[in-house]
């Protein structure tokens, strides 16, 4: 148990599907809140908090002392072993997003559809630096500077004021290492999310809502989809990066007619 993510657990019955929502870094499960009413009637739902962010603080690291998308990949899979979900639906905001396209590659099978939402399909190079930055600066800053500096970069209009705050107050309990670990895989992460942009989902049921103000990743998934066609796209007027907060009622209007729509496909097929 030490080494099992802290989560939240709302259970119907065998008889329904699950729902994995995964956060971005910084963020926690409870970056969710505004899906849990709309979902947890239809659904069985897991909401883990990523190693280092909400509960799941203090766990055993790796013996190298280094963290990898392979390591934190596991928790996820180990925490669906635990359960004995052998499938779920995944939804993922932010990095959570770049966490299920990983973790989709690793293990297909263990897929039912994929909703993606603030998606980050690949990192921009001013983005790159910016992080980068903030890991040279960080035995000399506070690190939760970093994370604010994030939150106005990619959330930086009026409108987008819930979701820069709740980013900025989840933050705040990232402790120092935990930052340090995560920074340290940045590198990583760009190689293989770099490398995916060219590769189609393996699931043939992926969605993204997307806000048109989304300054930072927006272009890159309509590129994306552009090349890939059997993937679904959705873009939200008026909204930036997190359309699961700023424009949840629509978010989870379109997540739900979504997931529906495919649990008819495979009940019909």
């Amino acid at each position: 148990m030490n080494n099992l993510l802290r989560h939240r657990l709302y259970f119907i019955s065998n008889e329904k599907d699950w729902i994995i929502f995964i956060h971005g870094i910084g963020g926690n499960s409870r970056t969710f809140s505004l899906q849990l009413k709309a979902f947890k009637n239809h659904f069985n739902i897991l909401m883990p908090d990523l190693r280092g962010h909400g509960l799941s603080k203090n766990m055993p690291g790796p013996e190298s002392g280094k963290y990898s998308l392979e390591f934190i990949s596991k928790d996820i899979i180990r925490l669906m072993d635990y359960h004995k979900i052998e499938k779920a639906n995944f939804i993922g905001c932010s990095f959570g997003a770049s966490l299920i396209r990983i973790l989709e590659v690793e293990n297909p099978q263990r897929f039912k559809s994929i909703i993606l939402t603030g998606a980050v399909l690949k990192i921009k190079t001013s983005f790159y630096l910016l992080l980068k930055l903030g890991r040279y600066l960080s035995p000399y800053v506070n690190n939760h500077f970093l994370y604010i500096l994030v939150a106005y970069f990619i959330m930086p209009y009026r409108n987008h004021r819930k979701s820069r705050q709740l980013f900025i107050k989840t933050s705040k309990d990232i402790s120092r290492r935990e930052y340090a670990l995560w920074l340290a895989i940045l590198e990583e992460v760009k190689l293989r999310m770099d490398g995916l942009f060219y590769e189609p989902f393996i699931s043939k049921s992926v969605l993204l809502i997307s806000g048109n103000e989304d300054h930072a990743f927006l272009e890159d998934c309509l590129n994306y989809c552009s090349e890939n066609q059997r993937v679904n796209m959705t873009v939200l007027k008026n909204c930036g990066h997190l359309s699961s907060i700023e424009k949840y009622e629509e978010f989870n209007t379109l997540a739900l007619q979504f997931l529906q729509k495919e649990e008819t496909k495979h009940v019909g097929s």
